[in-house]
């Protein structure tokens, strides 16, 4: 409610500003982080090295699955053999291995979720700078995210996304 509020404040104090100033209207842009990621060349690129890397801590849980499952299969299959202090040892050691898999996905699901907020700052933050930059060059007086609360409507001559992949990519590749 009170970015709601916020956004309002900012609005009226825009058209009292530009009614005082004798300007026509109001310049205002809006951009869908969301997309500029996904469809920005290094938005792409951090994505495939954010799948690859899912990809191989995947392998690693899947080998530790397999390790506890044949612990499993090696306990029924000798459980007959095996005295009563045997067996109990044995399910001691399928226990402990169950726990360390349930440790070791949490871990891994952390350590993707920070490596995915790591990379989405790092990106927000250039982006933040380019579509700084076009604000001024092109005279908006506000440019607002999409997808924030707030914006219910906007005419799409106002979305300026294309603009920022572009630069964005273009920013990129002057950098190599």
């Amino acid at each position: 409610m009170k970015k709601v509020f916020f956004l309002m404040v900012i609005i009226a104090v825009s058209f009292s500003t530009s009614i005082v100033l004798g300007e026509d209207s109001i310049s205002v842009g809006v951009v869908d982080m969301q997309r500029c990621i996904q469809e920005s060349q290094e938005g792409q690129k951090v994505t495939d090295a954010l799948k690859k890397k899912k990809e191989n801590l995947q392998k690693k849980l899947d080998n530790k699955q397999k390790e506890l499952l044949e612990l499993r299969k090696e306990l029924e299959k000798q459980s007959m053999m095996l005295s009563m202090d045997a067996q109990e040892n044995k399910k001691k050691d399928i226990e402990r291995k169950a726990r360390e898999l349930e440790y070791f996905f949490k871990d891994l699901n952390e350590e993707m979720m920070r490596a995915q907020e790591k990379e989405k700052k790092k990106i927000f933050n250039e982006l933040k700078d380019i579509i700084g930059k076009i604000g001024s060059e092109s005279k908006y007086n506000l440019i607002m995210e999409r997808w924030a609360g707030g914006v219910l409507y906007f005419d799409e001559s106002r979305e300026i996304t294309d603009q920022v992949i572009k630069a964005y990519d273009k920013l990129k590749s002057e950098s190599k």
